[in-house]
């Protein structure tokens, strides 16, 4: 993986706007990098519905969706390792956790996306309940339609899901759509616009 393609969105996760940080940032965002990408086993689980399931007809899912054929709903993650990293380096360096962190949610939104790639063309980006006024509960249908406890990976009462480094989302199927600001449902909504940025710190606007 190239490292410095994930640095802006390392960036916005560490809440940079407008400014860089210093080069001793960056030798330590390369340190984590590397060591995370030592411990890190992504895995992911996913499934191909050829009919919308009930708990996505209802907006704004239902925008998102429009004129697609089907749907993917899929849960990556990065494993446990990764979370019991941060946690220590919680107690021991917060600096480098708070940059651990950072590097491990760009770490994982990029693994993410490399797998999405490889599941072929004309498809959107990845939404996750909980994004444009969604509702973050709804990840529950997606845990009770794929079990991804076979990946190792569970959701608490809270809807927090454990390992922490996990996401849980929908692809839409026969519509293509980049991960653009234009084609984001939540465009006129958007704080990182107003604060002249990105929610995922690379692309076009």
């Amino acid at each position: 993986m190239n490292y410095s393609d994930l640095q802006p969105l390392i960036y916005t996760y560490l809440g940079y706007k407008g400014v860089k940080p210093d080069k001793g940032v960056d030798r330590l965002i390369s340190a984590c990098l590397e060591e995370l990408e030592s411990i890190q086993a992504f895995k992911y689980q996913y499934k191909i519905l050829g009919d919308i399931p009930a708990f996505l007809q209802k907006e704004p899912y239902m925008s998102f969706l429009k004129g697609c054929s089907a749907v993917i709903l899929c849960v990556c993650t990065l494993g446990a390792e990764v979370d019991r990293k941060i946690k220590y380096l919680e107690r021991a360096d917060m600096q480098k956790s708070l940059i651990f962190d950072a590097c491990a949610s760009a770490y994982l939104e990029r693994c993410a996306d490399d797998f999405e790639a490889d599941l072929g063309e004309n498809l959107t980006y990845r939404f996750c309940p909980g994004y444009g006024g969604s509702d973050i509960s709804d990840i529950r249908y997606i845990f009770d339609l794929l079990n991804p406890a076979k990946i190792g990976v569970t959701l608490l009462n809270s809807n927090l899901m454990l390992p922490q480094k996990t996401m849980a989302g929908i692809i839409g199927v026969g519509k293509a759509a980049k991960k653009t600001c234009a084609e984001c449902i939540n465009f006129s909504a958007c704080a990182y616009r107003k604060e002249g940025t990105t929610c995922y710190g690379l692309g076009e606007k």
